[in-house]
């Protein structure tokens, strides 16, 4: 395997690496950054990183990246869509104007922490420690979320929300919010397995035997157990599409990861069938997969009550289709603006990320970001076809389910819109270009 040359980092840069790795780790923990203080102190938290490293490319401490420079599609998208809210609230196209500010602080914070991600990431080291960092994160809200609802706590004094017993949501506001967290952890650590596959069959029983227990004895078995908790948690919230998204982008990237690769090796298959049966079969049956299901069978449009409001966010979309009521500003729209149909609920979303990002951004801001989500998205595929580095392959993969997983969600909730979520998938998406780009020239291709 290829490995990335062991680079000298001024300290700065070293620190500045191992700031955002903090920046990561406080972000889930204040109710998913979901309020508006905890938002802008992330916001902040980003954008210092941000001059920090500005500061250091002045001071020569720290260099512009290949990846950086390649990936002026993302970014350049992702750059337009900050100027198009600024731009609702120059010609007051926005409905609700502080809402819209908060987003666009947000929005250049998210920015930040793409840029941050593609300057910093630069080594197979650094690869390893941020994938390690943010399974970290997954697997404490997985033990957090999993004692809360094991045990007969109802609230903690630092959290300002209530625990239920029925579902798990850990340090978030509700638990399909946790469920989208978990499922990109999970996307994350699933693809630094696949990075760890053997690419040949064992030559022999004696050689099977022994890489079997090279297995269970290597930091590969403890990362299958962290997976193993964190499927744990997610079944425990009870979200229907959380588990719905995680299972089928699973089974999709499995399959494409192998026709990509043009392989089918016998470690492949057996991986990916064990994470199917084990996660579903034992974990899932052992802590109420069961009831998930039945929640799904007896979903029906009798009872839900979120096709209305999708209905009626169409309607809102389509008066105002081009420009948009304004970034974050569907309550103030739907409640206030008279799209509200009589008998649906106030809700402060839409439920459907696609339908409140149209409503709100226009479909000019929506395309603007809908390229940087499917230029990223088609790198993490690239990766895995045309890089031979496994570490690579597996970030790719890693990058791609959890693009997958969180976009079939997208269709019945509103991760991202919750402001750790929208971070997490945004590095997901500098993942897919730091698995395409990085290191390349050590490899030829």
């Amino acid at each position: 395997m290829p490995q990335s040359t062991v680079k000298p980092y001024h300290w700065a840069n070293s620190a500045l690496f191992y700031y955002f790795l903090v920046v990561l780790i406080w972000a889930p923990l204040p109710l998913g950054s979901n309020r508006d203080w905890s938002t802008a102190l992330l916001a902040a938290l980003l954008l210092a990183g941000l001059v920090w490293g500005a500061a250091l490319l002045a001071l020569h401490h720290l260099s512009v990246t290949p990846t950086l420079r390649k990936a002026w599609p993302a970014l350049a998208s992702l750059v337009a869509v900050q100027i198009w809210v600024g731009l609702q609230l120059v010609f007051d196209l926005s409905v609700a104007p502080a809402s819209t500010r908060l987003a666009l602080l947000l929005g250049m914070a998210l920015v930040a922490a793409f840029i941050l991600v593609l300057l910093l990431v630069d080594s197979r080291k650094r690869i390893l420690t941020i994938c390690a960092v943010m399974i970290a994160c997954g697997v404490f809200q997985a033990f957090f979320a999993s004692a809360m609802v094991m045990g007969d706590v109802e609230e903690i004094a630092f959290l300002d929300k209530n625990f239920s017993r029925s579902s798990a949501s850990g340090t978030f506001v509700n638990r399909n919010h946790l469920a989208g967290f978990l499922e990109m952890n999970l996307a994350i650590g699933i693809g630094m397995l696949v990075a760890q596959l053997y690419r040949h069959p064992a030559s022999s029983w004696r050689e099977f035997i022994r890489r079997s227990v090279k297995t269970v004895l290597s930091p590969k078995f403890r990362l299958r157990l962290y997976l193993v908790i964190m499927v744990i948690a997610l079944v425990l919230t009870r979200s229907r599409m959380g588990n719905t998204a995680f299972f089928s982008s699973l089974l999709l990237c499995g399959v494409a990861t192998m026709m990509l690769q043009h392989r089918v090796t016998r470690s492949a298959v057996i991986f990916f069938i064990s994470l199917l049966l084990i996660d579903i079969a034992i974990v899932g049956n052992w802590f109420g997969m069961d009831e998930v299901v039945q929640r799904l069978q007896n979903t029906s449009l009798t009872i839900e009550k979120r096709d209305e409001v999708a209905i009626d966010s169409i309607v809102m979309w389509r008066d105002h289709f081009w420009f948009g009521t304004g970034a974050d500003s569907f309550f103030q729209s739907y409640v206030y603006g008279g799209y509200m149909s009589p008998d649906s609920l106030y809700y402060r979303h839409a439920h459907n990320d696609y339908l409140e990002i149209g409503s709100g951004f226009g479909f000019i801001g929506f395309s603007l970001l809908a390229t940087a989500v499917l230029t990223s998205l088609w790198q993490a595929l690239i990766a895995q076809r045309r890089r031979r580095s496994h570490l690579h392959q597996g970030l790719g993969f890693a990058s791609a389910m959890g693009i997958i997983s969180l976009l079939i969600h997208s269709f019945s909730d509103f991760n991202l819109h919750v402001p750790v979520n929208s971070l997490w998938f945004v590095v997901l998406l500098a993942f897919g270009w730091v698995a395409r780009l990085e290191n390349r020239a050590q490899e030829g291709d």
